[in-house]
């Protein structure tokens, strides 16, 4: 099957769960109210539903789901290790220690500020991650092989900080906070999409021309030094784009893990290896995968909602076991 029909397929999966998605929920809507909306013809309170609450929160997921996978697509590449994620290696964990600094230092809420709290989220991932690339060199050369190992561990560590200073917030503090860490998509308002679905978008657009570059970190890094490439500095220029991605992500939807190890690797598999391609096909399956999660929390035990993060862990942390199991590294 040609990569045309397989883009066109995913296309066609895509918008099935996004009409899904605008048709469920605790107010149920039909097909019928969909076409009355286009026509012009539909009541206010259609309208309430589908642009005030569904509408915002689809894009989210989508543009999320996209910049995790995205996120994701770039540490596999940099690290040459299938099994990078951002939320494995602590960017979800870094996020989440400057969601809690920004509650407990700045605002004592995480909806008084929409700029400062992205802000603070995407410091907080952005340095765990450059502290995880830093410790990853030895001997002044970037080792791989160790680069996930020293991600959980560090992950680990700021968890731990985490909970020592969330031990000094109260109870509705601890709830919002505790929605975050489940990856229960918060900021489904419009607020939060336009501040920041723009950003992403724009990182997004800067890493598209540097396609070149990460095709090109697939090959040996002596080989790329000896071509006349500063290697470390794509690399940091490349892990600083991910960290921003990824952070920008879950300071919204919240502490998302497994998208960016989902969706590369199912890219992989269904269209090859061309980086073009995969670009293009890793932030689709992102959106697809984040809000299918999305979907299938809403619908599996309704009314009840399961937040997204758990339905996304449910699928990617038996993947990443065999994928474990498959390397052989445990």
């Amino acid at each position: 099957m040609r990569n045309r029909t397989k883009f066109i397929l995913v296309i066609g999966l895509l918008m099935a769960i996004v009409v899904l998605h605008l048709l469920t929920g605790t107010y149920s809507l039909s097909v019928d109210d969909l076409f009355n909306l286009m026509a012009g013809h539909a009541g206010d309170d259609i309208k309430l539903v589908l642009f005030e609450f569904r509408l915002p929160r689809i894009i989210i997921t989508l543009v999320c789901g996209a910049a995790l996978a995205l996120s994701g697509l770039i540490l596999q590449v940099i690290s040459k290790n299938g099994l990078a994620d951002p939320g494995i290696i602590g960017v979800n964990a870094g996020s989440g220690f400057g969601v809690v600094l920004y509650i407990l230092f700045v605002s004592g809420s995480m909806t008084q500020s929409l700029f400062a709290l992205p802000l603070m989220s995407f410091l907080g991932g952005l340095s765990t991650v450059l502290i995880i690339f830093f410790l990853s060199f030895i001997g002044g050369t970037f080792k791989s092989n160790i680069f996930i190992l020293i991600g959980i561990a560090t992950a680990m560590g700021v968890t731990g900080f985490v909970y020592v200073f969330t031990s000094m917030f109260d109870e509705s503090q601890m709830e919002m906070l505790n929605r975050y860490f489940a990856g229960n998509i918060w900021g489904d308002t419009w607020p939060f999409v336009l501040v920041s679905v723009p950003y992403i978008m724009i990182i997004t657009v800067i890493i598209f021309f540097r396609i070149r570059e990460m095709e090109m970190l697939n090959l040996d890094d002596e080989m790329l030094t000896g071509l006349g490439m500063n290697v470390s500095r794509e690399k940091v220029m490349l892990i600083i784009l991910s960290a921003m991605l990824s952070s920008l992500a879950v300071s919204v939807s919240g502490a998302i893990s497994f998208i960016g190890l989902l969706a590369p690797h199912i890219s992989r598999l269904v269209f090859g290896q061309n980086m073009k391609v995969l670009f293009a096909s890793t932030l689709m399956m992102g959106g697809v995968l984040l809000t299918g999660a999305d979907l299938l929390g809403k619908v599996l035990l309704a009314p009840v909602i399961i937040p997204t993060g758990i339905v996304v862990a449910l699928i990617g942390g038996p993947y990443f076991l065999r994928l474990l199991l498959k390397a052989r590294q445990i």
